[in-house]
């Protein structure tokens, strides 16, 4: 049935394990972990596969390499075959299965960990990984098959890959109570909000845009003076009493509602945005386990 593709030698599943080694780290040197033997083994059988197909895989890329477009897609295949392969033998003995989820560290620490009881439980034969990584890595992981799973907010994944929606995180502005001279007015007037020491998230990233964007919209000055590198951490910053902060409703449960007061202006509704469970299709196709832990995280609730 396959006499054409194994009567030359060349092709094995070391190799392709090697293969995969080197792609998904960026380089030879970077998958051997800097020891020659394995750098010369790895570098001769990603050679041999490259006369097996008669195709470049790799090209030199500053200090490591980058797959050709023929690398790309043998990547993807040779990948998916060898964790069909690993779940199987897994299942046949009895093993856990591994399976990877990425998320932002919000959802990661207000969304996912509170349900994580209830995930293990449901889900006995599995070994979850859980990776902190931005929307842009995790569509990328996804597309590529180094992901199993995400969660991300609608729209920021390609195609090739699966979404069903969580449900909409909402945005409100959180106050310490000590800004506001010890009273708790039913709003915060754009004077009063110019006034108050914010703190955001770094960079120019899409939340931090969108914030701008509807603040100009409305007219209400903002003074960002504390930029942190996440949600959890400038919550963490509100808790302190030194800043206000635009953080998602989720935040609320990290904070005494008598040292913090929670406002949710008209303004702020349009942040609203979908969060989505994503996964690879055709991994989904090869791995079962992948298939149980999506029906298992569609049936959760999510947001109450």
């Amino acid at each position: 049935m396959f006499d054409d593709l194994l009567q030359h030698g060349g092709l094995s599943l070391d190799r392709l394990q090697s293969f995969c080694r080197v792609a998904e780290a960026g380089g030879v040197t970077k998958a051997a972990k800097g020891e020659p033997a394995r750098q010369s083994l790895f570098s001769r059988q990603i050679k041999e596969l490259e006369e097996f197909f008669g195709v470049e895989l790799v090209r030199r890329s500053g200090r490591g390499v980058a797959l050709t477009e023929a690398g790309r897609r043998l990547h993807a295949l040779a990948r998916e075959q060898l964790l069909g392969l690993q779940d199987f033998k897994r299942d046949c003995t009895q093993e856990r299965a591994q399976l990877t989820l990425a998320a932002g560290d919000s959802i990661i620490q207000w969304l996912l960990l509170p349900r994580l009881p209830s995930l293990l439980a449901k889900l006995p034969n599995v070994s979850l990984r859980i990776l902190n990584l931005s929307s842009a890595e995790i569509a990328s992981g996804l597309t590529d098959g180094t992901l199993d799973i995400g969660i991300v907010r609608s729209g920021a994944v390609g195609d090739g890959v699966i979404t069903a929606p969580l449900g909409n995180i909402r945005f409100a502005l959180f106050v310490p109570l000590c800004l506001l001279g010890g009273k708790r007015p039913a709003e915060v007037t754009p004077l009063v909000l110019s006034r108050l020491p914010l703190a955001v998230l770094e960079g120019e990233g899409a939340f931090r845009s969108e914030l701008g964007r509807l603040a100009k919209r409305a007219r209400i000055r903002l003074d960002p003076q504390i930029e942190l590198s996440s949600f959890p951490l400038t919550a963490r910053a509100v808790q302190t009493g030194a800043c206000a902060a635009v953080l998602p409703e989720l935040a609320r449960g990290g904070f005494n509602s008598a040292e913090v007061v929670e406002f949710r202006p008209d303004w702020l509704r349009p942040m609203s945005r979908e969060l989505v469970l994503a996964w690879n299709r055709r991994l989904a196709r090869i791995r079962t386990v992948l298939g149980k832990a999506v029906a298992t995280l569609r049936t959760m609730t999510w947001f109450a």
